[in-house]
């Protein structure tokens, strides 16, 4: 059933539109031009209004919608000859019948169970997406905690958090990947990713002569020859470096001896070159070299490897080779001191500190270099590999991080996504059941539906409501079927506007009843009637007026497949015909006026029919219709709300104050009031002719008399063409009702 319509932006309905919330029955009255048919096309087709909306009480899929209005007249009767059958249920079998309506029910109770599983199945889709959404707050937390050391192996899943839960996902489940620590991944990064993408050339160890520090004749005693009558002596003393200094300057010291400056003794400078013989001069000259190659050697490492310290070179630990090679240094110098010593005075010997171990940590540092170096040109050789490798391994990093949340997430999710198979399973288990209960109803109504009934229901109406001039028959195509004459002769283009009005209602009463389609003949459905009696004779309006009225009867009943009725008109008299409750309200009913201000639609709701006040609306249908078959009707419609519902006054009594002559045509009106005030009769068709109506409007007129409101009758028939305010008019008519009473409980005194 639809709870609520939303009408908006469309026709006259400005932006604010209006707003309906219906119940059972629902009475829509509007003048022509209100909006009456946009709110019938809505409900006929609800895709060509995306501005407006049509709330349920349940889902839509489970109800048909039946809508009556000029389009609907308009495209089931066009200047063809066939028209689509109704397929009905047959009549032939009450247990084909009634198994139709257990199965149908079960299908319901299905229906029921698969609505209540699809609540379930969505709250665990739910739970679901929560989890997933928890789990992938946590993914993109490490993603932003790492993305500016790991942008690299992020690549791709960097701007979007489901791609990356994916990935640590896949990752989690496929990375062969080897451990590395946060820091020992970031060094490869740098290289592989931020460093020199050149090779880079080893460095030569030093190769350092450590015999040269340790020549013996550093540490040799060069004296002169020991046989030499005053070796001893000069041995004893240790003056052998002082007396070869003297023994140079013999030469220039012009037969002084350079020791004592007197004359020099006979033989002195032979003696002292005797003792600075051959064997000294060859020491000396080994001191000299041994101690150039030592000083060439410290100096040659320094200059070759000075470089080192300078931090150019990718690798070295250029603190530590820095701090060593000044060690050197410091060494070579007091070395080099220790050899300036040694060369001036040979007879002394001296020992050389070594820079052997020095050299050797130096070059355990250019070892340690050349293997990240070889391990970087292997890296430059393979640089596609190595980043491969590492961006697997920054992934196996990522998944440890996260490995605890991914336990959470997995055994939870696991969890919730078996409960939600099995939910999907007895889904489709009670989806597949049901489908089959349809099949099984279908061909049930397969052995059932024809449209030969409803040709038949429909000639039967026809023929019975006078309408003897056409009627159906079915189509030499199977399914359809055709309006002819009497003599079988094709009447589609010759009916009246009334005639196809009226053919074209009986065929949608009928189709309401049925279905063009066989497999919807027993569905639930809401009916939809717009100004049905367009272009009818009054004596049509009272037919149309009953199967409505019958049709409410079935959906109050609650137990057939009519569940709504909405029905919009701007006929005040069928308005009131089909609304006429004898001023009860019902809670099943709504009432709704149209109104259109400044090209504007507006809608107003009612607790109780709005129309059925308007008394006065009677007696202008009464003055307005003078030759109508209605005018028994209206009169007995107007001495009902006069007489009885405002004055509490019985009718028949009335009767006793007219003469014998005019009872008779007096009782037969009362007998209107009385067979018709709340239905019709079967046969609907009444013959009432022009002079019987101007019998029957003079008695009435004498009830009014004899019962002495006859000032409220010429009021009612006489002055009411007169442009008189509905107000002021409203309020004449609310003093002549006071009168009446008064007077109808003076009568009853």
């Amino acid at each position: 059933m639809i709870e609520k319509i939303r009408v908006k932006q469309v026709a006259t309905y400005d932006t604010s539109g209006i707003e309906m919330n219906l119940r059972k029955i629902n009475y829509i009255f509007g003048s022509n031009g209100t909006g009456k048919t946009t709110v019938s096309e809505l409900l006929r087709k609800q895709e060509d209004f995306p501005g407006c909306s049509i709330e349920w009480e349940r889902e839509r899929s489970k109800f048909n919608v039946f809508v009556y209005n000029r389009n609907f007249v308009r495209e089931n009767f066009s200047m063809r000859n066939d028209i689509k059958g109704i397929f009905t249920l047959g009549k032939e079998s009450t247990d084909l019948l009634k198994k139709i309506d257990e199965i149908s029910e079960e299908i319901d109770k299905h229906e029921v169970k698969i609505g209540n599983l699809d609540g379930k199945i969505k709250e665990v889709d739910e739970k679901l997406n929560n989890l997933k959404t928890e789990f992938m707050n946590k993914c993109w937390d490490l993603k932003l905690k790492y993305d500016e050391q790991f942008k690299e192996a992020f690549t791709g899943v960097r701007n979007n958090k489901d791609n990356f839960m994916l990935k640590c996902i896949g990752e989690t489940k496929n990375n062969d990947g080897v451990f590395f620590g946060f820091d020992e991944l970031k060094k490869r990064v740098d290289s592989v990713f931020k460093g020199t993408q050149e090779k880079i050339n080893t460095i030569r160890t030093i190769s350092y002569n450590d015999s040269y520090e340790k020549s013996p004749i550093f540490e040799t005693k060069i004296i002169g020859k020991r046989d030499i009558d005053f070796a001893a002596l000069i041995s004893r003393l240790n003056i052998s470096d002082w007396v070869q200094q003297g023994h140079q300057h013999l030469n220039n010291t012009d037969g002084l001896c350079p020791f004592c400056q007197q004359e020099l003794p006979q033989n002195l400078k032979g003696k002292l070159e005797e003792y600075f013989d051959e064997t000294y001069t060859e020491q000396l000259q080994l001191l000299n070299s041994s101690s150039e190659k030592y000083i060439n050697e410290i100096q040659g490492i320094i200059n070759n490897y000075h470089i080192l310290t300078e931090g150019n070179i990718p690798y070295v630990n250029t603190e530590k080779v820095k701090s060593l090679f000044e060690m050197v240094i410091s060494t070579s110098k007091e070395n080099k001191l220790k050899l300036d010593r040694k060369r001036s005075e040979p007879g002394s010997s001296v020992k050389l500190s070594s820079i052997n171990d020095l050299i050797g940590e130096i070059n355990e540092e250019i070892g340690q270099a050349n293997s990240q170096i070889i391990e970087h040109n292997h890296l430059i050789d393979n640089i596609a590999e190595e980043k491969a490798k590492l961006i697997k391994d920054i992934w196996r990093f990522i998944i440890e991080e996260n490995k605890r949340d991914y336990a959470i997430y997995e055994d939870r999710s696991t969890k919730e996504g078996n409960t939600l198979d099995g939910m999907n399973k007895r889904w489709r288990e009670l989806n597949s059941y049901r489908d089959e209960l349809k099949k099984e109803v279908i061909l049930l109504q397969n052995q059932l539906t024809s449209v030969l009934p409803s040709v038949n229901e429909i000639n039967k109406l026809l023929k019975s409501f006078g309408f003897t001039n056409f009627k159906l028959a079915e189509s030499k195509d199977k399914g359809n079927y055709k309006i002819v004459r009497g003599d079988g002769v094709d009447a589609n283009e010759t009916l009246s506007e009334g005639e196809m009005t009226f053919i074209t209602f009986l065929y949608f009463y009928q189709l309401i009843n049925g279905s063009n389609e066989q497999d919807k003949v027993n569905t639930k459905r809401v009916i939809v009637i717009d100004d049905p009696i367009s272009s009818l004779d009054s004596n049509v309006l009272f037919i149309v007026s009953y199967l409505i009225n019958s049709l409410k009867k079935k959906i109050r009943s609650n137990d057939s497949i009519f569940k709504q009725l909405i029905i919009l008109t701007h006929n005040v008299y069928f308005h009131k015909e089909i609304s006429f409750n004898g001023n009860k309200n019902l809670h099943d009913e709504t009432f709704w006026v149209l109104t259109k201000t400044d090209n504007v639609s507006r809608i107003k709701e009612y607790e109780e029919n709005p129309i059925k006040n308007s008394y006065e609306l009677l007696w202008k249908e009464l003055k307005e219709n003078k030759n109508s078959i209605t005018r028994p009707n209206i009169m007995r419609r107007i001495l009902e709300n006069y007489f009885r519902f405002f004055g509490n006054t019985d009718v028949s009594k009335i009767v006793e104050k007219f003469p014998d002559e005019d009872k008779v045509v007096c009782n037969s009106l009362l007998s209107w009031v009385n067979d018709g005030s709340h239905h019709i009769n079967d046969d609907l068709y009444v013959d009432s002719s022009q002079e019987m109506n101007n019998t029957y409007f003079d008695v009435f007129r004498k009830i009014f008399i004899n019962s002495d409101h006859e000032s409220h009758f010429k009021m009612m028939m006489e002055d009411f063409d007169n442009e008189i305010e509905e107000d002021s008019s409203e309020e004449l008519a609310k003093k002549e009702i006071q009168e009446a009473l008064k007077q109808a409980a003076a009568s009853q005194e």
